[in-house]
């Protein structure tokens, strides 16, 4: 099923409650997520907590490793973590919602709000939530310190003011956090609070999401585990540096724990969040435009992901300390958070291979093999990823490496049905394709494990 097709897809399997013929039973579901857990974490260090549901059943919930490393104190399923910008899911909900009372209209150019902005004439709220309005996240006078200081909102809006566009609205595809707080500035413009209020009055308090708010450093947050980065040579747990959460802002300030996510994913399927339609509008498949990935697409404040067939919708996140990622299958009506203290941690393939044991079909562990030498230079070369960024394999030591433009290279694990698997293994690999004499042509570019592939030519001469 090709992505163009997803909203179609979508509406027809939205209704809540309809179960796989082949689901797997609530115990094996609990005893290979645990079994999962068990890996992802030691007990000492900076961990994780884990849930997975079916419906309102929670079939496992726990937590292994450290809140507070320094202090000993373990982690627990209860503890609230900063969930970065799975905050967009809820931005994109409150704009969704004002719309729905007619307080503002997705198509409002966003001009009517802040016609200092470049190019704010030609963007419209709609493009703002999908990543398409070409706002740019690139400090023209970046400052030391920039993200400790505390910022209003006023101060940050005057500041993406000083940008130009990355690209004429609705021409590409590319991430914007500055696209969000301009939408919580929205917000604010729109109803008079502080955008953090409106969401707290317009969702967290009606659907009895009692752990999550803004994450401000300064109040006392019962529960709040510290954050870590194990991103360094030896995987060190070192304090992750600080940030102020009126940095990110309504792109990425709030907290939040497991159980608050799975009742907010349960809340926005059902409708009582924003309406059915409010919900079909958020999980409506933005343009096919350049910079979009086929295997995450994107809608208005959620991604658009396939697991092992299925489709699933969420965010992720990740900050200074901390990594997070919820899903929800509709057809299956399965909810999966995992919530990290540790940026390191690769919260959406986990959040993954708990949706995929959670369907039955969890993926495989790979068995990687010793290429041989032949095996190895067939596939050296560069491949063409898009029209602006080249890949290039390369054989060193008797293993393969991957390299993009101008990063690091990555050791590739090489299986013996020639699939080249990451190291550490993410899921996502790539299957070399052959012409009649048997020559690598292409790498099919499986994103996340799944269908469907991208296509990366054999660069001529290489």
């Amino acid at each position: 099923m090709r992505w163009r097709f997803l909203a179609v897809l979508f509406a027809a399997m939205f209704p809540l409650g309809i179960m796989a013929a082949t689901s797997p039973s609530d115990a094996a579901i609990a005893r290979e997520a645990g079994a999962v857990l068990e890996q992802a974490a030691t007990p000492d260090g900076p961990g994780v907590a884990m849930l997975v549901a079916r419906g309102d059943t929670v079939l496992f919930r726990g937590a292994r490793g450290r809140a507070e490393i320094e202090l000993g104190v373990p982690l627990s399923p209860d503890q609230v973590f900063r969930i970065a910008s799975v905050t967009k899911m809820f931005t994109a909900a409150t704009v969704v919602k004002l719309s729905e009372q007619g307080k503002l209209s997705l198509d409002d150019p966003l001009a009517k709000y802040f016609p200092a902005i470049p190019g704010a004439a030609h963007i419209t709220l709609r493009q703002l939530l999908n990543h398409t309005a070409g706002i740019s996240d690139k400090s023209v006078t970046p400052k030391p310190g920039v993200f400790h200081r505390d910022v209003d909102t006023a101060t940050h809006v005057a500041e993406i003011g000083e940008r130009q566009p990355d690209f004429p609205s609705g021409t590409r595809w590319a991430y914007s956090n500055a696209g969000y707080v301009l939408l919580g500035a929205v917000i604010e413009k729109v109803t008079g609070e502080v955008w953090y209020v409106t969401l707290q009055k317009q969702l967290l308090d009606p659907m009895g999401l009692q752990h999550t708010r803004y994450g401000d450093t300064a109040t006392l947050i019962a529960g709040r585990v510290a954050g870590y980065t194990t991103d360094n040579p030896g995987h060190q747990a070192n304090n992750a540096a600080f940030i102020s959460a009126s940095v990110p802002a309504a792109a990425g300030a709030l907290v939040s724990t497991l159980d608050d996510l799975r009742l907010w994913m349960r809340a926005l399927a059902s409708g009582r969040a924003v309406g059915r339609d409010g919900f079909q509008n958020m999980i409506a498949i933005t343009p096919d435009l350049p910079g979009a990935s086929l295997a995450y697409r994107y809608g208005l404040g959620m991604y658009l992901w396939r697991v092992r067939g299925s489709a699933m919708v969420g965010h992720t996140g990740q900050i200074d300390g901390f990594a997070s990622a919820v899903g929800y299958l509709p057809k299956e009506d399965i909810t999966v958070v995992v919530l990290a203290n540790d940026d390191n941690f690769d919260a959406r393939t986990m959040s993954r291979r708990l949706a995929a044991i959670a369907l039955g079909k969890p993926y495989p562990d790979v068995a990687a093999v010793i290429p041989s030498d032949e095996t190895l230079q067939a596939l050296a070369g560069k491949y063409q990823y898009n029209e602006t960024t080249m890949l290039t394999l390369f054989a060193k030591e008797h293993a393969l490496y991957f390299k993009r433009g101008e990063r690091p290279p990555i050791r590739l694990q090489v299986t013996a049905e020639q699939r080249l698997h990451f190291a550490p293994d993410e899921l996502s690999y790539f299957r070399p394709v052959r012409d009649a004499s048997g020559k690598v042509v292409r790498l099919d570019y499986f994103e996340g494990g799944d269908d469907p592939p991208k296509a990366m030519p054999r660069m001529a001469g290489s």
